[in-house]
């Protein structure tokens, strides 16, 4: 009996069609209706019921696809985990980041490591949006995320370090008529146009959580990702928009725009992310202790 032949039966017993599962696979259907011939000569019993429409699973079929099951699913986390073990073999740390951690200097975090720590090892980084870093991480693609913080992100699943806790500011053309107040009751600017990230950031979710709070559900004009372009678009009159105290001014590149507090802030809560396992590589956990160490927040 072979893995491959495994793989075949399953495909068929979800498929419920030859036809269908062949192409699944990429095979002809010839070479799959002999692999599941010669699986069920090798065990001396039909697995497949071919004579019903849509195909089913004899009594034994259906013993077979259970454990079948488990065997593809322990040998999918073995692979997983010597992935794992390999990139520990090789000294590289696979970390996610996001754009926008003006106050975080991850130039100089990545190099002092480095040179401190482990001077063997290598970084290998990914820029993506926090959402899809979660992903990222639950499928074993990175080692550990620096990224805002999801609201639906799983203590359970997730092991987060705080790192910062930054008030975000309403950002407004110099002519607005708030412009010239110190700070800005986010209630006041609910027949504003607005400029919001998009469903896929993090931000979206807490802007909108912090406008609906204020009262009022915000007239979103336009989309938008990128702090810079944030900036230019408010620049441009399009509308106003939100944007955290590190972002403005890392990413205002001489707009004509102001940043303005709010009376009631919120925050952009950054954090270093692993998965909760009970053994990380010797790798990730070093760096896990020099962040904590050097750049960890206490939680209130």
């Amino acid at each position: 009996m072979l893995l491959r032949q495994i793989q075949y039966f399953m495909a068929v017993a979800e498929s419920h069609h030859f036809t269908k599962a062949a192409k699944q696979l990429f095979v002809s259907q010839s070479a799959l209706s002999q692999q599941i011939n010669k699986l069920e000569e090798d065990l001396g019993v039909k697995l497949l019921d071919r004579i019903s429409h849509p195909i089913t699973l004899t009594p034994a079929g259906e013993e077979f696809y259970r454990c079948a099951q488990k065997i593809i699913s322990d040998i999918n986390h073995l692979e997983l985990q010597m992935q794992h073990y390999a990139r520990d073999n090789q000294g590289t740390l696979h970390v996610g980041v996001i754009t926008g951690l003006g106050k975080l200097p991850l130039t100089d975090i990545f190099s002092k490591f480095n040179t401190e720590i482990s001077p063997q090892m290598q970084f290998s980084l990914t820029n993506c949006l926090s959402k899809k870093l979660c992903h990222m991480l639950g499928n074993h693609e990175i080692d550990i995320a620096i990224m805002a913080v999801p609201d639906e992100l799983s203590t359970t699943d997730f092991e987060l370090l705080s790192l910062q806790h930054e008030p975000f500011m309403v950002m407004l053309p110099p002519a607005h008529p708030m412009a010239n107040q110190a700070q800005i009751n986010l209630k006041d600017l609910q027949t504003e146009n607005f400029i919001f990230p998009t469903a896929e950031n993090v931000s979206y979710d807490v802007f909108m959580a912090a406008c609906q709070k204020a009262g009022f559900t915000p007239n979103i004009v336009t989309y938008c990702n990128t702090p810079g372009q944030r900036i230019d678009l408010v620049q441009s009159g399009l509308g106003i928009s939100l944007i955290s105290e590190s972002g403005f001014t890392y990413f205002n590149h001489h707009a004509d725009v102001v940043s303005r507090a709010l009376t009631e802030p919120f925050y952009k809560h950054i954090a270093m992310v692993r998965r909760r396992e009970e053994k990380h590589s010797p790798l990730v956990d070093k760096f896990w202790e020099y962040i904590r160490t050097n750049y960890g927040q206490d939680e209130a």
